[in-house]
């Protein structure tokens, strides 16, 4: 391996562990809380989702900008650090306390919101390209998840101390609550400027454009034309709707119906964290040696049983919602094999006119998603069924709804058609003992508990007539194993 590419391969780990602080600053818990004290609803709060994952609607622009143009780090590093530049504006007018300008905040902070989340995505297609491009195929799921694992360690640690800080600010009322958003976003700028002065000294292989320019409409097009891609998109869609209608709203639900403080929000964050990175070197082994496809049928039955926990809590479950929060583990997998499928079927010399495609189309349902749940969660807010032992009002109505839409991604997921990969059922065999990380404990509990209704779903859609193997072209003997890097999220 070049000198230089090991070289900045290590500055990647960093950026990564930069760009983890930042985010721990400004979004999660932070973004949470600072949206409810500026007099987000459910709905707006929905919203302010739907933004972050509606600007990757621009992915497809920025592809053609690439293209156009072939400076990659210029176009990542300069458009980072404009995202993070958004910052500062809304940094200041959280410090303008006055009455007449207080009805203005909100909406004055989704809009400098949307411009960063825009010009962040536009700089994350430069990026990710750089990165697949940078790390040499055979280390590449060692280096992303050693990034990963950077990433969240300091997240587990300046998660925890946000948190802290703004209820001991609240405890003791230094000042208005939204003067501790603006220090811990000011905080998180300072860090996101260090990772892009971090990235600029990075090495940047050669770019190669496609041979063929395309117009915006025809690189839209062509992986629709795809069959196989065309199922990993279906199932995408389902996913990021069904994840993400509730997902926004896991810490609004502690917040406010169950009433837990920052600081126990930011330490269940943690936790999430901690089994997420404890998980990320199985899931990356078991990727390598059998395939994406097992891996999510196995992180997906996780996720449904994860969802369907959430209906038992009350503001006296403590132990179950530490328990819920191990499922962090199956974040960790999913996180790996979706992109790394993604990366596999999609042809090598077309690959980030398909990844670019993915993203945006995908992006239409993640925007959606929130939107849809925080339609729901306002419908919901009156609801009420008393089971007894048991009520469930509110949010328990809305993580009903995200699971049984759950249940419908894995018949999706069942379609999907991914080359050498190995039976679901041989893959919980061998992992069902889960020796190789008898040490995580957590872990080993977490995974276990979805292993036995995952053998079943398994053994049942298994059992389906295989579809028949595609001739092997030119594409199909270029498509390599890819990971990629993404801004990680609270557990959904």
């Amino acid at each position: 391996m070049p000198e230089e590419v090991h070289q900045s391969m290590q500055l990647a780990v960093k950026e990564g562990a930069l760009a983890g602080i930042m985010a721990n600053m400004i979004s999660g818990v932070v973004l949470t809380g600072l949206a409810i004290t500026l007099g987000a609803n459910e709905f707006v709060i929905g919203v302010i989702a739907a933004i972050q994952a509606g600007a990757n609607l621009l992915q497809m622009r920025a592809y053609g900008m690439l293209v156009r143009t072939g400076e990659r780090k210029a176009m990542a590093v300069r458009f980072a650090a404009a995202s993070r530049l958004m910052w500062v504006p809304i940094a200041f007018m959280l410090l303008v306390n006055s009455e007449s300008f207080a009805h203005l905040r909100l909406w004055l902070f989704i809009g400098f919101f949307a411009l960063s989340s825009a010009l962040g995505v536009t700089s994350a297609v430069a990026w990710v390209s750089w990165l697949v491009d940078l790390v040499p195929t055979k280390v590449r799921g060692k280096f992303f998840a050693q990034r990963n694992l950077a990433t969240g360690v300091v997240g587990v640690v300046v998660g925890i101390g946000a948190g802290k800080f703004i209820d001991t600010w609240r405890e003791n009322a230094f000042g208005p609550e939204p003067y501790a958003y603006a220090i811990l976003l000011v905080i998180g700028m300072a860090f996101g400027w260090w990772a892009v002065l971090v990235q600029n000294r990075m090495f940047d292989p050669p770019f190669h454009r496609p041979h063929t320019q395309s117009t915006f409409w025809e690189a839209l097009k062509r992986p629709f034309g795809d069959p196989a891609f065309r199922k990993v998109f279906i199932f995408r869609i389902f996913y990021d709707l069904a994840l993400g209608s509730a997902g926004t709203f896991y810490n609004v639900y502690l917040l406010t119906q169950l009433g837990m403080s920052f600081t126990f929000v930011s330490a269940m964050v943690m936790v999430t964290t901690l089994t997420n990175l404890l998980s990320l070197r199985f899931w990356g082994k078991m990727l390598d040696a059998y395939g994406n496809k097992p891996i999510l049928y196995i992180c997906l039955m996780g996720k449904l049983v994860f969802a369907l926990l959430w209906l038992f809590t009350t503001p006296s479950s403590f132990l179950l919602l530490v328990f819920i929060h191990c499922f962090g583990v199956f974040d960790a997998g999913n996180s790996v094999a979706i992109p790394n499928l993604i990366y596999k079927i999609a042809p090598a010399e077309r690959r980030a006119n398909y990844i670019t495609v993915d993203g945006t189309m995908v992006g239409i349902a993640a925007a959606l998603a929130p939107l849809l749940g925080g339609s729901l969660a306002v419908m919901f807010s009156d609801w009420s069924l008393d089971l007894g032992y048991l009520e469930w009002r509110h949010f328990h109505f809305l993580f009903l709804t995200s699971a049984l839409l759950r249940v419908a991604t894995l018949s999706f997921l069942g379609k999907v058609h991914e080359p050498e990969a190995a039976p679901v059922t041989k893959v919980m065999n061998v992992i069902l003992p889960v020796r190789s990380i008898d040490v995580y404990k957590g872990f080993e509990m977490a995974l276990n508990v979805v292993i036995a209704p995952a053998r079943f779903v398994a053994g049942k859609m298994g059992r389906k007539k295989k579809p028949a193997a595609r001739k092997k072209g030119p594409a199909a003997k270029d498509a390599q194993s890819h990971e990629r890097v993404l801004v990680g999220k609270n557990g959904s």
